[in-house]
Formats: C-alpha cells, structure tokens, sequence
C-alpha cells in the first residue's frame, strides 16, 4: 500500500489530512486583537467581532473534508461551514482546474476545483483551498494518483 502526504487511506476511502497552519493563525490572532480592543475600552463591538470571526473559522476548519471514496466510487467535498458536501461521482467526473489570485506580485489565494457533470451542465466545485501552487499542485497529483490507480468499470 502507498502512503501519501496530504491523505490517510482506510481500505478504499481515503481522507484528505487538515492543513492547520493558517486557520489556527487566525483563530489565535483574532482573540488577541479583541482583548487589547477589550483593554483600550473605546469600541467593544469589534472587538466582539473578532472573536465571533474566530469562533466562525474555528467551525469552519472542523467542518471542512474531502473523502475519496473508491468502494462507493465517489468523491465527497464539504468546504464551507453553510454549504452543504458535494458528492460527486466518479463517472461524472470531468477534470480539475488550478486558480491562483494574485494582488501585484503576491498570491493571496490558490483554489483546487473539481468539474463534473450534473444533469447534463458542467458544475464546479472547491476542493482545495490554500497559499502556494506547489502545494495544491501536490494534493492534485495524489488525488490523480489515487483515482488512476482504481481500475473502474466503465
């Protein structure tokens, strides 16, 4: 069996790993702001503010997944805390597209999508989302990996 970077594998399903970094930076960040917003006094409803943002990314990193699963044959993706998962199909699947935002010289934001076929309409959907290319261009080759290695009756 294969191991990889940015998955665990349990049989056939395969769980895309938390990256933690830049969430738990924020949930730590945004409370520490809002006590010195606290202590100054003058304008406590930011301050309240920023910890119901740190409250919301903390649910939202808990609420985030990505599950391949090959028995089902199946992929499942919730990325947002409002949104509900995405189940798509492996037969419907078409391709991934890469989108990296930039502002002047600095990336701001690199997306992974998956295309797929819904009621005959192309649908995207996120199912990655970070800082750097090389790092979504990573978690692509193990999801490409995974999915070529599964021989599927088609």
């Amino acid at each position: 069996m294969q191991s990889f970077k940015h998955f665990t594998a349990d049989g056939n399903v395969y769980k895309m790993k938390h990256s933690y970094f830049l969430p738990i930076a924020l949930i730590l960040i945004l409370p520490f702001f809002s006590y010195f917003i606290f202590r100054e006094g003058k304008y406590p409803l930011i301050g309240w503010l920023l910890l119901a943002l740190a409250i919301l990314g903390f649910s939202g990193l808990i609420s985030r997944s990505l599950v391949i699963d090959l028995n089902a044959l199946e992929i499942r993706a919730k990325t947002a805390l409002l949104r509900p998962a995405v189940c798509i199909p492996l037969d419907h699947f078409q391709s991934f597209e890469l989108h990296q935002l930039k502002q002047g010289f600095f990336t701001t934001n690199t997306s992974l999508n998956i295309c797929y076929l819904k009621d005959g309409k192309t649908k995207r959907a996120l199912i990655a989302q970070g800082i750097t290319t090389r790092a979504m261009q990573h978690i692509l080759n193990e999801i490409d990996e995974i999915i070529s290695n599964y021989d599927s009756p088609r």
